[in-house]
């Protein structure tokens, strides 16, 4: 319970942030801080503490007591998904319409669905 509080406390900011910049037009900027904090939190929130705990703990050897099943494909998903909405932003000079917005929400479902099936079969 204590780490769903510390998300939704961390998520808050830039949630508000997003309808702010949103609410003044720049959708661009809400969907690019979207992004940027869910990258920062995951190669950061979850990398960075990893890497402390193999460093000092493990002395570099591998951290086996976690359960990471399907944590690597999840990252390749996310990499893509980043670079294939960087090369949209491009070309439709880093700004964001309707269609845009309805393709996000149609890929965030997808992986959704290929997420919660990935959990039930093991």
């Amino acid at each position: 319970m204590g780490l769903t509080a510390g998300a939704i406390g961390t998520s808050f900011p830039n949630l508000f942030g997003s309808m702010l910049v949103a609410k003044q037009g720049l959708g661009n900027m809400a969907v690019s801080n979207a992004f940027g904090s869910n990258t920062f939190n995951i190669f950061i929130g979850l990398g960075f503490p990893w890497l402390l705990y193999i460093a000092v703990v493990e002395h570099g050897d591998e951290y086996a007591d976690l359960r990471a099943e399907g944590i690597k494909n999840s990252i390749y998903i996310l990499i893509v998904l980043l670079l294939v909405f960087f090369f949209v932003m491009v070309m439709s000079r880093w700004t964001v319409n309707g269609a845009i917005g309805y393709a996000c929400f149609l890929v965030y479902a997808v992986f959704l669905v290929w997420a919660i099936m990935m959990s039930q079969s093991g």
